[in-house]
């Protein structure tokens, strides 16, 4: 129990303590209403059990990395449990003989439970200051200091070495405390860990044990008061602001969709972002809920082959810029983002492959704020790549990214028998082809096959033919919103005069754009990718399969679009099975971790001229599984990979070939 002295001193500390995180608390929320997009707070309150939920399960930790993940929530659970411990020890500290429950099952269990946990806390953070400062373990690096800020580059280490000595002194000195405690009183059977230490401590006078048990309560609880005031501005700040981010409602992390802009609005001055002010109120809050883990960076395939992009420093630059110039930006600087959060190689080295979205244990989500400043570079300042200048006149002029003629959309179907929506508006479903299933040699041959998978099965389709256009994905992703929205608008225009309620598509770019986008314009479908559809008709046995004469090894790479962005891994691989002399061969990284082609975000028409080639690291990757035959579900993915395959000169004995096209050739 405290002396009368030390009790008003500590209400004193805790009285400034409080001041002071009240004014940095205050500061950062100031920070947060600069921005853009203001967020709905009583939307946020009503999401509170889910804020709670993924706070207790510590379940977003799980996604990758399981065992660091596992280690981690541990700390965050014992951490949660010392939140209730320390109110129990200051009130301890000021009422004589106050034991919680010291003679009931309710009481054992808690002093068990806080000496497991103060083991496991201990050691948790002490095996993470291992990893990051002393084996330095590569994944929690940005490789290239470039890529972060001055204000970053001198932050991350020693905010990550404050924190981590922050929780492993407190646990360690009120574990301490509780063993000083358990030598004046001999032992606690509830507390087995502590009596171990305590048992070290059986020479000292009575005396002595007492001031040992003020010095280490006094250390505990200091530190608490003492990092306070600095918890917003650190690392740790996570702890609570990350169950908040999952509270705010936000389709971002779902779908990575991109938030339309209301070109109608005429007080409506930035499109894009340009500055910080620019960002939403969402995505500055994002800042202060990284964690500084990196594991967007595993898979991003940007970053793994060279690029300058690393996602994590979007996030971590405006984390330290905030905490140097926060009260300035609070009170109304205006801060240009150019080469603040990301240099313009980096802006454009983006393939919007989602995976830092969907990966991100904390609900950030940098892809979003990637193409965002890309709509400020195209839309306001006309700054772009020279090879995006053909690309966008094309859509404009002619509805498909390349010089192909509007009226050659229907080439792929001579000989096929398949009629137009405005030759005969019946059918059942609405084929969308989309532009390299129209034009793209090779995937017209994806077109055919799919085609005559349907009219095997039946299938009452039709086709817009040259109604139809780009779907807009290409132009949105690479920031020209406008364009995009204008495409989006008159396909929608089209198909809703045509009564249309269910398409299926090939393309997962137009899957993704009208499932999950075309609804912001008013186009709302049932909307199926092509190996959805098949495997709905092989499971409908409206096709039957046959087997091959001999075993045929295969592997199939994940589209992003159809893969991370809407969750279809188990169709097109129910397809590919039900051929039984198939064998599927996984690649090291698949499904939700698959690899991008390189070709999503526009990146398809650039030039990549940094590091090695993402589709290359690919077919590498997809030729290590000794298959014979690469299935792909995508005309991005497929030509990508067959020029990955020339550039390792294995074009001859490795085919890649669509999905549809392996189920048309085993049709009985």
């Amino acid at each position: 129990m405290l002396t009368l002295i030390e009790k008003i001193i500590f209400i004193i500390f805790v009285i400034t303590s409080l001041a002071l995180a009240y004014k940095t608390f205050k500061r950062m929320f100031q920070i947060i209403s600069r921005g853009a997009e203001p967020i709905s707070w009583s939307d946020t309150i009503k999401n509170f059990p889910k804020g709670i939920q993924i706070f207790l399960s510590q379940q977003t930790l799980f996604t990758t990395r399981p065992i660091v993940g596992f280690i981690h929530a541990l700390v965050a659970w014992g951490f949660t449990i010392y939140m209730l411990v320390n109110v129990f020890d200051v009130i301890a500290g000021f009422v004589h003989g106050f034991d919680f429950f010291p003679n009931t099952i309710a009481g054992f269990i808690y002093r068990l439970f806080v000496d497991i946990f103060s083991v496991l806390v201990f050691s948790g953070v002490a095996f993470f200051l291992i990893r990051r400062f002393i084996s330095n373990e590569e994944k929690l690096v940005i490789s290239d200091p470039v890529y972060l800020s001055p204000e970053a580059k001198n932050g991350v280490r020693k905010d990550s070495l404050l924190v981590g000595l922050f929780i492993l002194f407190h646990v360690g000195g009120r574990f301490v405390s509780a063993s000083f405690l358990i030598a004046q009183n001999q032992s606690d059977a509830a507390q087995p860990f502590a009596t171990m230490l305590a048992s070290l401590l059986q020479g000292m006078t009575q005396s002595q044990l007492v001031l040992g048990e003020h010095i280490s309560w006094w250390f505990a609880l200091g530190l608490i008061l003492a990092f306070i005031p600095y918890f917003p501005l650190s690392k740790h700040a996570h702890l609570f602001m990350a169950p908040l981010n999952f509270m705010i409602p936000d389709d971002r992390a779902n779908k990575g969709l991109i938030k339309p802009i209301n070109f109608e609005d005429e007080s409506i001055e930035q499109f894009g972002v340009a500055n910080m002010e620019h960002l939403s109120q969402k995505s500055i809050l994002d800042s202060y809920s990284c964690i500084m883990c990196n594991r967007c960076q595993d898979n991003c395939p940007a970053y793994q082959t060279g690029k300058e992009l690393s996602p994590s420093a979007i996030e971590i630059n405006k984390r330290y810029y905030l905490n140097a110039n926060g009260q300035s930006f609070a009170d109304g600087a205006e801060v240009p983002l150019k080469d603040l959060l990301l240099t313009d190689n980096a802006l454009w080295a983006c393939t919007s492959c989602n995976f830092c979205v969907t990966v991100c244990p904390v609900g950030n989500a940098p892809m979003m704020d990637i193409i965002a400043m890309r709509q400020d570079k195209v839309m306001m300042e006309s700054d772009f790549p020279n090879e995006l200048t053909a690309t966008f006149k094309n859509l404009e002029t002619n509805f498909n990214p390349w010089a192909f003629n509007q009226q050659d959309r229907t080439n792929w179907t001579e000989g096929l028998d398949i009629k137009t929506l405005a030759e005969d508006q019946g059918g059942e479903i609405l084929f969308w082809v989309g532009c390299s299933g129209s034009f793209d040699a090779r995937y017209q041959k994806v077109s055919q096959a799919f085609a005559q998978i349907m009219k095997k099965a039946g299938v009452d389709f039709r086709i817009l033919g040259t109604e139809e256009k780009c779907n807009g994905d290409t132009a949105r992703r690479l920031g020209n919103e406008y364009l995009a929205q204008s495409l989006m608008q008159e396909n929608i225009e089209t198909i809703n005069n045509y009564g249309v309620k269910k398409i299926v598509t090939a393309c997962p770019h137009c899957f993704n754009s009208i499932k999950n986008e075309y609804p912001q314009f008013g186009g709302n479908y049932e909307v199926l990718h092509h190996t959805e559809f098949i495997d709905n008709l092989i499971k409908e046995n409206k096709i039957s399969i046959k087997n091959g004469d001999t075993v045929q090894k295969l592997t199939y790479h994940d589209s992003c679009y159809i893969g991370r962005y809407n969750s279809i891994y188990d169709e097109p691989r129910n397809a590919l099975n039900s051929i039984e002399s198939v064998k599927i061969t996984e690649p090291k990284r698949n499904k939700d971790e698959g690899f991008c082609c390189g070709a999503g975000g526009g990146r398809m028409f650039l030039e990549e001229d940094a590091g090695t080639r993402i589709n290359e690291e690919r077919t590498k990757e997809l030729l290590s599984t000794g298959a014979g035959t690469i299935a792909s579900a995508c005309p991005f993915c497929m030509t990508m990979i067959n020029d990955g395959l020339k550039a390792e000169e294995k074009n001859e004995e490795v085919i890649v070939k669509d999905v549809a096209e392996i189920i048309l050739e085993h049709i009985k």
